[in-house]
């Protein structure tokens, strides 16, 4: 099923799933409601601690050996803290959360003080050479190093198990985004990110990582 975003970006946009389910995490006594959350883990006594960015609730994180084989490694770059940015049910009984999905996580950055994330629908960028783009309802802004921000209108396209497309012809520039719900570090930082980028612009083709912004689960 597709569905395309008007140039005058009135259209709602589709809800995307792009989930990576962790089966091996199942409790009963869970709120079936999953939440996206964003705070910083910490590691002890062999339990992964989850503070939220407002520091108000605290919960262990029940990780399944996926999700712990990205954390582990970072523990040696980030000792402290890691930043995440999931989604999860809560036992509200025990205090535990369940994940659902990893949308960021991520050792050096803005983390809890990012200020974009609240009005973003999509972050999407790469290295060598440097760009990126953030969506918003009104258009995207396209960063590339040393050049000024353009600001285009855009039209999105669905293309089923979680994929889409983002494209635009506006101001004789032209730009497609190809977006796939799949693993990806960041080769500079060592983000890891829950989408893969491919980012064709006019003759040239780049590659990259990408997350969902605040506006979109």
């Amino acid at each position: 099923m597709h569905f395309l975003r008007t140039l005058s970006l009135l259209t709602l946009i589709a809800s995307l799933s792009a989930c990576q389910l962790y089966s091996s995490m199942s409790h009963t006594s869970s709120s079936q409601i999953s939440t996206r959350m964003q705070g910083n883990l910490t590691h002890s006594a062999g339990q992964w601690l989850f503070q939220t960015c407002d520091m108000q609730q605290s919960y262990i994180l029940d990780t399944s050996t996926e999700l712990n084989q990205e954390l582990i490694p970072m523990l040696a770059e980030a000792p402290q803290e890691i930043f995440a940015d999931i989604s999860a049910y809560i036992d509200t009984t025990t205090q535990h959360l369940i994940p659902t999905q990893r949308y960021r996580l991520q050792i050096e950055g803005p983390a809890c003080n990012d200020p974009d994330l609240a009005r973003l629908q999509l972050r999407a960028s790469g290295n060598e050479p440097f760009w990126s783009i953030l969506q918003t309802p009104r258009g995207l802004i396209f960063n590339q190093i040393d050049q000024a921000s353009i600001a285009l209108p855009y039209i999105e396209e669905e293309l089923g198990n979680g994929r889409f497309y983002i494209s635009s012809e506006a101001n004789e520039q032209n730009l497609k985004l190809w977006i796939t719900p799949k693993q990806c570090i960041d080769s500079m930082s060592g983000t890891i990110y829950h989408l893969q980028a491919q980012l064709q612009w006019n003759q040239e083709t780049l590659t990259g990582c990408a997350t969902f912004g605040g506006l979109r689960n």
